[in-house]
């Protein structure tokens, strides 16, 4: 083979390799896609399908806080398993899924300058089933902005940026150097989380001693001819009148939106839930529901409360309880204002007409012209 032809075969074989360079380089950078973008990399991925428990401390601070998932209901477990707030435990998973961050320095040396160090950093631990570690992230005290936070995997030197509320997500409203996680932030605080259309029966009772009255009470109920017609009425046998429905209606929407002050430890003292002097009770369908109210703590303008089945213990604010504390005469419709009638204003025109022409008469004629 001539010299002229190897030169030729040369150049078209480096054009092939580099063709398949070129391919292979791009074919690993959509790999890659997602993983970083605009300089910013995912470095905290986890299936949250696995989660079934996430700690959060301070440093090597207690207590520490720590959330489990309990048949698909996540808990408070350091708040005597108070049930937590859905939407808050969502948004921290939510937030460290899909982190993003931007590498800002690696090494021991630099954690200082960070605040990432093991004992001064924020801890999050998140496992799975048996225990497992699913993921070990470190967020340090050293902020950058208003929103930027540094973190880093437990096990790795390389330290990221991150655009997040850490603050808000982990329940600190405090001096973020200093702070310690607290429980009660994560507390779901709310009486009831009720679907209005599934409200079939409301009543409330009084209780002293061995006697329960029942002051208030209401059923739904369906027009069998006509499935969208829905009516309320009173369960008290003696009341002629309907219900306000849009009253109804508000007090349902009340029970949802009233949340208490904050949990207690349910094995305190003096709540008065032994002997409840007050019950509100809901049927939702075929499910029922129990409030139950001790007698009022006047120094602490507080009533305690409780839902049946759940060990959970509420201290609600007297001035809430007020708006559940109720009778039938709350869901009367308003009685409109009392008009004049046809009769009762041609009775004031006669009665003015006559005293007009009383005073346009002239003298009886016994009286003297003057």
């Amino acid at each position: 083979m001539k010299p002229k032809q190897i030169i030729v075969l040369s150049i078209i074989f480096g054009i092939l390799a580099a063709g398949i360079l070129l391919k292979s380089l791009a074919r690993s950078a959509g790999d890659n896609a997602g993983a970083a973008q605009g300089g910013r990399v995912a470095f905290a991925r986890f299936d949250p399908a696995k989660l079934e428990r996430i700690t959060i401390r301070h440093g090597n601070q207690s207590p520490v806080v720590e959330l489990a998932n309990e048949n698909g209901i996540w808990k408070v477990k350091s708040l005597w398993g108070a049930q937590a707030d859905p939407v808050k435990v969502e948004a921290l998973i939510e937030k460290l899924r899909s982190a993003q961050g931007e590498l800002r320095g690696s090494g021991k040396k630099l954690f200082t300058d960070f605040g990432i160090q093991d004992a001064e950093a924020f801890s999050m631990q998140l496992f799975g089933a048996g225990n497992v570690l699913l993921l070990d992230l470190r967020l340090g005290t050293q902020k950058a902005g208003e929103n930027g936070y540094f973190m880093r995997q437990a096990k790795s030197e390389n330290v990221y940026l991150v655009d997040a509320n850490m603050e808000e997500l982990l329940g600190i409203f405090e001096n973020f150097k200093e702070a310690v996680p607290a429980s009660a932030p994560w507390a779901d605080l709310r009486l009831f989380n009720l679907d209005t259309e599934k409200v079939t029966e409301v009543a409330v009772f009084r209780i002293q001693g061995e006697e329960k009255t029942r002051v208030a009470g209401l059923k739904r109920e369906t027009d069998p001819k006509d499935p969208l017609k829905i009516s309320w009425k009173f369960l008290r046998q003696d009341v002629s009148s309907l219900p306000d429905p849009d009253k109804v209606l508000k007090f349902i929407a009340a029970m949802n939106s009233i949340q208490a002050q904050k949990v207690v430890d349910p094995g305190g003292p003096g709540y008065g839930l032994e002997k409840p002097v007050w019950q509100l009770a809901v049927i939702e369908e075929s499910k029922k529901t129990f409030l139950n109210a001790g007698s009022k703590d006047e120094k602490a303008e507080l009533l305690y409360v409780a839902r049946s089945g759940n060990s959970t213990v509420f201290g609600l604010q007297a001035s809430f309880f007020d708006d559940l504390n109720v009778d039938d005469t709350h869901f009367l419709k308003d009685a409109p204002p009392v008009a004049e009638t046809k009769k009762d204003i041609s009775q004031d025109i006669s009665t003015a007409l006559q005293e007009e022409q009383e005073q346009a008469a002239p003298p009886s004629a016994g009286g003297q012209v003057t």
